[in-house]
């Protein structure tokens, strides 16, 4: 068909060489859309021939990502002698995808009848691009800041909790929000079986972890225990670690684990899956905040261990492994300040082992001790849970019996008496009891008194007795 734009190209023609070399693409149809004319860089940018692409109409560079709509406030505001500038995407000759940053324009004749359209655009493509990759490093750099902010609130929390099961649960319940995991599990080594055993878990069914023991070097936490390395999985049945396949339990197939370690030593390992975010797949951000709260609960751990250790040594008898004399003092307060407030009935039982002097003098402090060890080990023995036996001092122990009166107090003495007679010893023992049943307005020196004048009798009246003070 003939070119009704000849005039630019022309023989010296300004406006065709300045349209024709401008670095802009330029493309220009009638009224009905058919396209007239376009420069070299469209066909630069589109691989689009004039000879192709004069004659067509534009739709052949439409690359489907906009919708019918685009195109219809494109026609009504250019129809309406108005100029559109959007960014469009198109698709080159080869099928290739371009954004173009364009304007469309209505040319009009005298009559201000609206005779063809000028499109100037630029290929915008890598600057979109560039922009998008700023905003994900944006939003990349966002998400980094919020979730350190996450762990540095973690940091000033868990140093306050000395208790080991409330700070495992603490580390538990705060790794899976920060890392939007559905499932966590938490395993220290235990030094005497060398095995890995479950100690805080969630979002995993209670009977899967019961009693739950890993060899150290068994997949997948054991290897990591032994390698003592982070690991991150994005598909377990294609990573060449594992190549297993992902359990029914587990909906998506990646997960992250890192060891637990202080300095040298290696406490344990803790495990993510199952991320609600991300189509499921953990991150290299994920596995870095991860190592990153692992280290910090490490130090938590080691405090709360030791604090544990401290309190256990502080009302803990060091030679019988019951409780001494501090706790019996804490714990007899408590039991006469609970019946004041609730009622009930109170008991203690003061124990004295007969000759003892005469045993260790005779058999050694060794053996002494032994014997200390195994009349504390049948007192608990003998005794339900809500009893507690200590050491008082010496060679006598006391034992507080909640909701238990003088009667049953002295069959629970009786009993003792009887097991003693099967202890294999050096010779034949025998324990001296007395008890005292607490009255109001009674305090804890008062109690004791009263259980140590009954022992006393026990004692004057021949040993081997058991007298109540009532």
């Amino acid at each position: 068909m003939k070119n009704k734009w000849e005039i630019f190209e022309g023989k010296g023609s300004l406006m065709a060489k300045i349209i024709q070399q401008i670095a802009d693409n330029v493309m220009i149809t009638d009224k009905e859309g058919v396209v007239l004319y376009v420069n070299s860089a469209f066909e630069k940018t589109t691989g689009y021939m004039k000879d192709e692409i004069i004659g067509q109409n534009p739709r052949i560079l439409q690359s489907g990502e906009h919708g019918k709509a685009y195109y219809s406030r494109l026609w009504s505001t250019i129809l309406t002698g108005n100029i559109f500038k959007a960014q469009t995407i198109n698709k080159k000759r080869g099928g290739s995808l371009y954004t173009a940053d364009q304007t469309i324009s209505p040319i009009m004749n005298e009559a201000g009848e609206i005779t063809h359209f000028v499109s100037v655009w630029r290929d915008i493509s890598e600057l979109v691009k560039a922009e998008e990759e700023m905003k994900r490093l944006r939003n990349q750099i966002d998400l980094e800041k919020r979730k350190l902010e996450q762990v540095l609130n973690i940091e000033e929390h868990l140093n306050t909790i000395f208790d080991l099961h409330k700070l495992i649960d603490f580390i538990v319940n705060h790794t899976t929000a920060i890392l939007e995991a559905q499932k966590c599990s938490v395993m220290f080594i235990d030094e005497n079986s060398g095995e890995l055993c479950v100690k805080g878990f969630k979002g995993i069914d209670p009977a899967l972890v019961a009693d739950k023991r890993l060899k150290v070097g068994d997949p997948i936490a054991g290897m990591i225990a032994l390698e003592g390395k982070p690991v991150l999985v994005t598909d377990i049945e294609s990573d060449k670690r594992f190549l297993r396949e992902n359990r029914p339990s587990y909906k998506s197939k990646s997960f992250i684990s890192a060891p637990i370690r202080l300095g040298k030593s290696f406490i344990g390992v803790i495990s993510l899956a199952d991320k609600f975010t991300d189509k499921g797949v953990f991150t290299d951000l994920d596995l870095k905040i991860l190592c990153m709260i692992v280290r910090q609960a490490a130090v938590a751990i080691e405090n709360a261990r030791m604090y544990r250790q401290l309190n256990y040594l502080t009302v803990t008898d060091p030679i019988t492994n019951i409780h001494n004399y501090r706790f019996l003092v804490e714990k007899l307060d408590y039991e006469i300040q609970r019946l004041k407030r609730f009622g009930g009935t109170l008991c203690i039982a003061m124990i004295d082992i007969d000759n003892f002097k005469s045993y260790n003098d005779d058999f050694g402090h060794l053996e002494g001790d032994n014997l200390l060890r195994e009349i504390a080990k049948l007192l608990e023995q003998a005794l339900r849970k809500v009893d507690i036996a200590c050491r008082y001092a010496g060679d006598e122990f006391v034992m507080i019996l909640p909701e238990t009166n003088s009667v049953g107090a002295e069959t629970v003495a009786r009993r003792i008496m009887k097991r003693m007679e099967d202890l294999l010893l050096k010779r034949a023992v025998t324990l001296s009891i007395g008890i005292a049943q607490y009255s109001s307005p009674m305090d804890r020196t008062e109690l004791i008194l009263k259980a140590d004048t009954a022992l006393y009798t026990a004692k004057k009246e021949g040993k081997n007795k058991i007298c109540i003070n009532s």
